[in-house]
């Protein structure tokens, strides 16, 4: 599957999309979690996707240009992929890619992926992905700043510092698809 510059999506059942109202609001927080739940009865794969740069070691890497980086991650550490990879992910990848080269990191990356449960936290892979579940992550009683995320029909999960507000127990992967049973 090849993803260009169009306007092609891809459709991905057994992934779980994660994005957020900015930083700090819970994101990894709430990956974590959903990957700890799942993982008790299936293979998870955790996904990090940043548009940022950050220092990084040779150790892992699975593929690079000079528009993007992928890791697969191997150490403990507090990184957010670490901390997937420590909530009982069976594989973690990092990428890191330029927003304008975005989809040549996805065509790479949809080349690793098995077909069993994703976890993702990306805010901008909603442009390129149809996932099984989107949620969007807002700190309770905060105006939502990235509307234009709205426009993808999320879940909007609240996170008051301290708790969300979904029952990840509600969390599922049979027949290919996450779900969210309620």
């Amino acid at each position: 599957m090849n993803i260009s510059k169009l306007n092609t999506r891809v459709t991905l059942p057994n992934m779980l999309l994660i994005s957020g109202n900015g930083r700090n609001v819970g994101k990894t927080t709430l990956a974590c979690k959903i990957i700890a739940q799942l993982s008790k009865s299936v293979p998870v794969t955790g996904i990090k996707i940043s548009a940022h740069f950050h220092p990084y070691s040779d150790a892992g890497l699975v593929a690079k240009n000079k528009h993007f980086v992928i890791l697969k991650e191997q150490n403990i550490s507090p990184k957010d992929s670490s901390m997937m990879l420590q909530a009982g992910a069976s594989d973690v990848y990092f990428v890191m890619a330029q927003k304008e080269h975005f989809n040549k990191a996805l065509n790479e990356l949809l080349k690793l992926l098995p077909e069993q449960a994703l976890v993702c936290e990306s805010g901008g892979l909603h442009e390129w992905i149809d996932p099984g579940i989107f949620l969007f992550v807002n700190l309770k009683n905060k105006p939502v700043e990235k509307t234009h995320l709205l426009e993808y029909e999320p879940i909007i999960v609240e996170n008051d510092g301290k708790n969300f507000n979904i029952d990840f127990e509600a969390f599922q992967f049979s027949n290919g698809r996450i779900q969210l049973l309620k």
